[in-house]
């Protein structure tokens, strides 16, 4: 049966924080648990519910000391002039970062450096900004840091445009006008 909740309850993260808050009513919550799955006895469903809640405090509190340390020892950069063009065709332009995608291409560009006129069909969002995280190395072993950042930022109402994580460098393209908020948020961590 826990399994059985733990696979339920996953499906819903917005579930799991609260249980790792600890503001749920777990008999409420075994009431809605038991009508989906269809079996088990309240009883054990609420048990089940508070034994994956205790599990899932002491693995959040791990992992969110390891993503905190991780932000703290990153560096964030600011970048303003910043474009993204999405080609169905390779181009050779300077990039910041760029992408391949199933059926096109992506590169956040300074759009400074942008000379000769694209080819039709490219897709151009200009007058971006970009926030770069600089981290160390055990940020690509670390589940959880990508979570922390976006929902963070979501948090806020802030509008991810592009997000690149690649290696050390986590690169987040937002409109202008959400940038400094972005970036305090994150600088609080750093």
């Amino acid at each position: 049966m826990a399994q059985l909740v733990r696979e339920t309850l996953s499906m819903r993260p917005f579930l799991l924080d609260a249980l790792k808050m600890g503001i749920v009513n777990y008999s409420a919550l075994a009431r809605v648990l038991q009508r989906e799955i269809g079996e088990g006895s309240l009883e054990a469903i609420k048990a089940a519910i508070i034994r994956v809640g205790e599990e899932l405090v002491e693995e959040w509190g791990l992992r969110e000391e390891e993503v905190l340390s991780i932000l703290k020892e990153s560096k964030v950069r600011l970048q303003d002039k910043i474009a993204v063009i999405i080609s169905p065709v390779m181009l050779d332009i300077p990039y910041i970062v760029t992408a391949y995608l199933t059926d096109s291409y992506v590169y956040i560009v300074d759009q400074t450096e942008l000379r000769e006129p694209l080819p039709e069909g490219v897709q151009v969002t200009r007058d971006l900004v970009a926030l770069i995280l600089l981290s160390p190395e055990r940020v690509e072993t670390t589940p959880g840091f990508v979570a922390f950042v976006s929902q963070l930022l979501a948090s806020r109402n802030i509008n991810i445009v592009e997000f690149i994580s690649c290696s050390t460098n986590t690169v987040i393209v937002l409109d202008s006008r959400d940038a400094l908020e972005a970036f305090r948020l994150l600088h609080r961590f750093t």
